[in-house]
């Protein structure tokens, strides 16, 4: 007998969201295709973010364009897609200076628009051609969002769609979403429409208004479709099935592409859909392979690439120096700077591996050795010493002097996996020694490594993080971000 419901406090919208989801039972991924799901997705991501002609100049530092707004590097990538299509239109609508950064850029990580250069970006985006490659890019990257849900172990269509459209809001967010969601109900599989629901509300951003409205449009959306087993008669989730006997480990390691534009697809053939494109030149990690196809990892994506546009890197050797000490540490690394005087390095205790150039001050007859970190398999316990995360801090004293570092902006909505710096799958000291880099200024980080970075989660990068990472190592934390 359905019981009334108080309209005291609660919306009209509510009201009706909670008694469908009462006579609901929650859609299964059985009865609802890929397509469809996916489908569903954009109709949700596209009623909050924008039009084929959108274009955001400066959206936490960079621009966002397009009907799912993609940003900074993947708004590059949009808009490169849509010159391809028809170089001499693009070149004519963009002008030759826009129209030959946007095919020659390597990122746009921090890159905003002007205001012309917006009103060109929307002309060009808003064309057949910036349609086209808009519906094709958003079947393709909505599709990847809900197959990182079905890899994390979601099940159910409607937790899977509302996964998806957090994933567009922040694929960082979506994951720690989907883990809380997990925790209520024992597992990722018995995870339902209203258990993620319920997580998003409770995640730190439940205090966003911005995510807030959103979530709950697309939760009253998703409580509203009528999904029955009965009303559908074929399952298209084979797409994203990889036949595990024809892959093996074999020949996985560090690759570098070499084609004008590689495409990343969600499955090892032609007829997988396109889940990104990877520029020539890039480096990508493989971790399987079946003689023709790859499953590789580059850039927070993971799908696979035809082996014959990718070249295996050299192995990397460590034989041209080694000092060793008496401290261990499992990775066989140490955080250093490229300052070390004599005195100082007679005095460092911890295991160092380098393949660097070692370089001699005439004056002072001082070694300064830069070191790069050379990961080991062993799963033997990480051993981490007070002298260790003392070199650490010491490292990263120079961050005050790091002028650049004030203007790094931190979004979390970029995280795809703290700790994990140099997006390898996992976290390591190879990740505490490129924080330490970045943070004294030698190399640079993308948006998802910053994200990535902030392990304190305090909206900032410093020596702070690196010290998290290292007592992650041994134990200290159990997960990061800590809270």
């Amino acid at each position: 007998m359905l019981k009334k419901i108080s309209a005291v406090g609660v919306s009209c919208v509510t009201a009706l969201v909670l008694m469908l989801s009462v006579f609901a039972s929650p859609a299964s991924v059985d009865a609802v295709t890929l397509e469809a799901m996916t489908s569903a997705a954009i109709e949700c991501i596209i009623s909050h973010e924008g039009t084929y002609n959108s274009i955001n100049p400066n959206d936490c530092g960079a621009v966002s364009v397009g009907k799912l707004q993609w940003h900074a590097d993947r708004a590059l990538a949009l808009m490169r897609k849509t010159c391809e299509k028809n170089p001499a239109f693009a070149e004519a609508t963009l002008g030759t200076v826009f129209y030959n950064e946007v095919m020659s850029a390597t990122n746009w990580n921090y890159r905003t628009f002007s205001s012309s250069e917006a009103a060109a970006a929307a002309v060009l985006l808003g064309s057949d051609y910036g349609v086209q490659a808009q519906d094709e890019t958003a079947a393709a990257d909505v599709q990847n969002y809900i197959i990182s849900g079905q890899n994390m172990g979601l099940t159910d269509a409607g937790a899977l769609v509302l996964y998806a459209d957090i994933y567009n809001f922040g694929c960082g967010i979506a994951s720690r979403i989907a883990k809380r969601a997990a925790s209520y109900t024992g597992s990722y599989a018995a995870v339902t429409l209203d258990d993620m629901y319920q997580a998003a509300l409770n995640d730190s951003y439940g205090s966003n208004s911005t995510f807030v409205s959103r979530t709950n449009k697309v939760y009253a959306h998703l409580a509203a479709m009528d999904w029955d087993a009965a009303a559908v008669t074929t399952v298209a989730t084979t797409t994203t099935t990889t036949p595990a006997n024809t892959f093996s480990p074999e020949g996985a390691g560090t690759y570098t592409v070499h084609a004008t534009s590689l495409n990343m697809r969600s499955g090892p053939g032609t007829d997988y859909s396109i889940i990104t494109q990877i520029p020539d030149g890039a480096e990508v990690t493989v971790t399987e392979t079946n003689g023709s196809w790859a499953a590789v990892a580059y850039n927070g994506y993971n799908g696979y690439c035809s082996m014959d546009y990718l070249v295996k890197g050299a192995a990397t050797t460590t034989e041209e120096m080694t000092t060793t000490t008496t401290t261990a540490v499992s990775t066989e690394t140490t955080v250093s700077t490229e300052t070390t005087t004599t005195e100082e390095t007679t005095t460092t205790t911890t295991t160092m591996v380098t393949t660097a150039e070692t370089t001699t001050t005439a004056e002072e007859t001082t070694t300064t050795t830069t070191t790069t970190v050379t990961e080991t398999t062993a799963a033997a316990t990480t051993t981490v010493s007070e002298e260790t995360t003392a070199a650490a801090t010491t490292a990263t004293s120079a961050t005050a002097a790091n002028a650049a570092l004030s203007e790094v902006i931190v979004n979390d909505s970029y995280a795809t996996f703290y700790g994990d710096i140099n997006c390898d799958g996992s976290v390591n000291v190879a990740d505490a020694v490129l924080l330490q880099k970045f943070l004294v200024g030698s190399v640079q980080l993308n948006l998802e490594q910053i994200a990535n970075s902030d392990c304190s989660f305090d909206g900032t990068l410093s020596s702070a993080d690196i010290i998290v990472i290292l007592q992650h190592l041994v134990g200290h934390y159990t997960a990061l971000p800590i809270l």
